[in-house]
């Protein structure tokens, strides 16, 4: 079979010459790359109810419910709810109780606890959105056979993990960055530090530019990673672009829909390679790796489990009423309890999950 070979910036990369998307090319685009257009919805959901802060709650349910919410639960499909998984990683699985433990305590220990509580999750969750598509390039670059080198790749890094910071950091260090009415800690520690949005702007150019560079000499040696390519190019104008709405809750939910409704794919068609790769069968799960078949039956399951966040939710109001009253944004604190303490919960799991990119990729097409 032919192999293409290729030199840049110390890449040495022979592959197989085998199409380079995950599934499909349609499937790809559809579920990963062009998906892209739903971080658009969000906001046009709050201007269309009025821009008032109830509608930024309202976009905050319907993102909740639908995707956001589905999306977390999805992660156990491949954690809590394989058994093989539990079997081999016991006290990974026993340590993750400590997450809900701890963000209930910082919710109710004090205000000052509680605001801290949201800056370490809005932190934390824009490297967990960065993370996946570095996951999906690393699955990409696998998928092609190509063996690139660390350069190579920390350039594509990079350019991803910088892309998100150059405007959310100038108005951190000018003031203007709140979420719903909570200006978080970092924005008061960032305050009036000019010389941080000069350095973080300057981070994003070297590494736009050496990208543009790379993806140039890659295009000269006769091959360019198109799926790669393209998924890059659209994370690094939505996360550039995003931070500059007036609304920064409603337009971070519209990076959090795209994610979310990217994940919920990624995690059915990684359930359904995993039991083609192992040849069994895993319970409940089977019914959503049926070739051609199971995305609804996947969903609702994820659906399924949403109570559970409606339980906790229920139960901190009844035990701390009136949790920080008066205070900004205390009206949203027991959502915040009941859905941090799983969300931490996935964005652990995952940190483990994404670095296994082979398991978006089948075994049929990588062997033969």
């Amino acid at each position: 079979m032919a192999t293409t070979t290729l030199n840049v910036f110390g890449t040495q990369a022979r592959a197989r010459v085998v199409s380079p998307w995950l599934r499909s090319r349609n499937w790809d685009l559809t579920f990963i790359t062009f998906s892209v257009i739903t971080a658009a919805l969000p906001y046009a959901i709050y201007l269309t109810f009025g821009g008032t802060d109830t509608a930024r709650l309202l976009v905050n349910l319907i993102v909740s419910v639908l995707v956001g919410g589905p999306h977390m639960y999805a992660t156990f499909t491949r954690t809590v709810l394989d058994r093989d998984f539990v079997k081999n990683r016991p006290a990974f699985i026993a340590s993750s109780l400590l997450i809900p433990a701890a963000v209930i305590f910082m919710a109710v220990s004090s205000y000052e606890s509680y605001v801290w509580l949201l800056t370490l999750f809005f932190g934390v969750a824009s490297l967990h959105a960065l993370q996946q598509i570095l996951w999906l390039t690393e699955a990409y670059n696998y998928k092609a056979r190509l063996a690139l080198s660390w350069p190579s790749r920390l350039i594509d890094y990079a350019v991803v993990l910088s892309s998100l910071y150059p405007i959310a950091v100038w108005k951190m260090v000018h003031g203007q960055f709140t979420i719903g009415q909570v200006t978080l800690k970092i924005s008061q520690l960032l305050y009036g530090q000019m010389w941080i949005t000069y350095l973080v702007w300057a981070g994003f150019a070297l590494a736009l530019i050496a990208f543009i560079v790379k993806t140039f000499l890659e295009y000269r040696a006769g091959y360019v990673n198109i799926p790669k390519l393209a998924l890059i190019g659209v994370t690094v104008t939505l996360m550039f672009i995003t931070p500059a709405f007036s609304n920064m809750d409603t337009a971070f939910q519209g990076i959090n829909t795209w994610h979310s409704f990217q994940y919920l794919a990624l995690t059915w068609y990684a359930n359904r390679l995993s039991e083609e790769k192992s040849g069994q069968r895993r319970g409940l799960l089977h019914t959503i790796s049926q070739p051609g078949s199971g995305w609804m039956k996947f969903y609702l399951l994820c659906m399924a489990m949403l109570p559970i966040s409606g339980l906790l939710f229920l139960g901190a109001r009844l035990i701390w009423p009136d949790l920080h009253h008066g205070l900004p944004g205390a009206a949203e604190v027991y959502s915040y309890i009941a859905i941090l303490s799983i969300l931490l919960v996935h964005y652990y799991h995952d940190a483990f999950l994404f670095t296994k990119p082979d398991a978006l990729v089948s075994s049929q097409t990588r062997d033969g």
